[in-house]
């Protein structure tokens, strides 16, 4: 016996109403999915732009450290050195300047 004797036809005609929401239903579960995804994606890229900011923070503070601890070192260094004075720092020609062009105007 073939079933399509035994087959209601509104029961195919149900049937093929409700594919476009079937449809719609997986598309949601793809969106949900996708967006799961991107979220999980964007906490990764938050992760590792953390890492890498403190990983380069990290260099440039031990470079500055190095430099500052060498310049220190050297300083004590030449103040031990008999007859050696560390010149005195004078006011920059550029702030004298300005004075003399502020009071010509």
């Amino acid at each position: 016996m073939s079933r399509g004797r035994n087959e209601n036809p509104g029961m195919k005609t149900a049937v093929k109403e409700l594919d476009p929401y079937r449809r719609l239903v997986e598309l949601q579960k793809q969106m949900i999915e996708l967006a799961q995804q991107y979220e999980q994606a964007k906490r990764q890229r938050d992760a590792l732009h953390e890492q890498m900011v403190h990983e380069a923070a990290g260099r440039r503070h031990d470079r500055r450290g190095l430099r500052h601890r060498l310049q220190r070192s050297a300083a004590r260094l030449l103040k031990r050195v008999p007859g050696f004075a560390p010149e005195k720092t004078s006011p920059a020609r550029s702030t004298t300047n300005h004075h003399r062009y502020v009071e010509n105007h």
